[in-house]
């Protein structure tokens, strides 16, 4: 069994032909399917996933170095999350994985959604971790059904909060959960607060596993976004006490 967070086995890589590409995946457990999807800074792999393998806990962990990253194929352009999202499903195919549950981390997230949205009965749940997203995806999401956590940073500036409220509120049988920032100190590299499979892996891995065993009880129905953020301010102007006289 893998503990939160520690992967006790390295997982096993493995490169597959998909179509015209060769994909390279890391995989460990076995049971139900969890795609995990990789951002897209420079350098980025699979191995961005080893402090949350946790979350594959009875679970069958396939994670992949997307095109254009890590040992898969690097075309001369790297695809678009519409490009990657097709290759997933052709990845999916291949493994004969049926339905799985899709975890994305930025970009990934985006990758994700995409998948979810054009093939939407290979796709049992979504968690997305400080996940981007693409405006034209937004509209579309109202119909995705698919029951989808959502996790940020309060402070995360690279992404930002506001995504989460709208990916929430667009999606609607989801779930939003808001961590603590993580850059504290403004001295502080600010890109901290977007890694949060880095800086707050614990936390991830307890959300999604919680999440992964009950899926549809998670999730309701949002409110009101503005009066949301409403809150959020006054709470701020709370902390900061009375101004001075």
């Amino acid at each position: 069994m893998i503990r939160p967070g520690v992967a006790k086995l390295e997982p096993a890589e493995t490169r597959v032909e998909v179509g015209e590409f060769r994909v390279n995946y890391a995989s460990l457990g076995s049971g139900e399917p969890l795609l995990l999807l990789h951002d897209s800074e420079p350098g980025m792999t699979w191995r961005m996933w080893l402090p949350l393998l946790g979350m594959g806990d009875s679970r069958k962990v396939i994670a992949p170095d997307l095109l254009g990253y890590g040992a898969s194929t690097r075309p001369v352009e790297t695809p678009d999350f519409r490009g990657q999202a097709r290759m997933l499903r052709d990845f999916v195919d291949k493994l004969a994985l049926g339905r799985v549950s899709v975890v994305g981390a930025g970009w990934g997230g985006q990758v994700g959604l995409e998948f979810a949205l054009e093939w939407p009965d290979s796709v049992k749940a979504i968690v997305l971790i400080a996940s981007a997203y693409d405006k034209g995806q937004l509209p579309r999401l109202q119909k995705l059904r698919r029951p989808t956590l959502i996790v940020f940073a309060e402070d995360d500036m690279v992404t930002q909060l506001k995504a989460g409220y709208l990916l929430r509120d667009a999606i609607g049988t989801s779930r939003l959960e808001v961590l603590e920032p993580v850059a504290r100190d403004p001295r502080e590299d600010f890109r901290m607060s977007h890694r949060l499979q880095r800086f707050r892996a614990p936390q991830l891995v307890q959300l999604a596993k919680l999440f992964l065993s009950n899926p549809g009880g998670m999730v309701a129905e949002p409110p009101e976004m503005e009066n949301e953020l409403r809150g959020m301010a006054l709470r701020k102007e709370e902390e900061k006490g009375p101004a001075p006289t």
